[in-house]
């Protein structure tokens, strides 16, 4: 294991912050791939702390792992387009404002 320079975890943060944005078009356009997608992020998401040692200011991670966890739940279910946009909009937000903060 290895701690992230600072660089390193921002360019994280931004790639998970894209893939869960990504999961509200698919949702909207009924991907057959939308379960798998969300638990192979689920899966990464909670796995990350096997390969990196340290994320510095990490508290964002419970928050968005345990989001990513009940998108898991819903997005398998029909008329939830409400509960989808507004956990994939809370996390993404979550982390824009994590990004923010460490930018300052």
């Amino acid at each position: 294991m290895r701690e992230l320079q600072i660089k390193e975890y921002k360019d994280y943060l931004e790639v998970i912050q894209d893939s869960i944005f990504k999961i509200l078009p698919l949702y909207e356009e009924e991907n057959n791939f939308l379960e798998s997608y969300v638990s192979d992020l689920h899966y990464e998401v909670k796995h990350v702390l096997n390969i990196i040692d340290i994320m510095p200011n990490g508290a964002w991670y419970p928050t968005t792992l345990t989001g990513l966890e009940y998108l898991k739940e819903i997005v398998a279910q029909e008329n939830r387009h409400k509960a989808v946009r507004k956990k994939v909009l809370y996390l993404t937000n979550l982390i824009a404002n994590h990004l923010n903060a460490i930018k300052e």
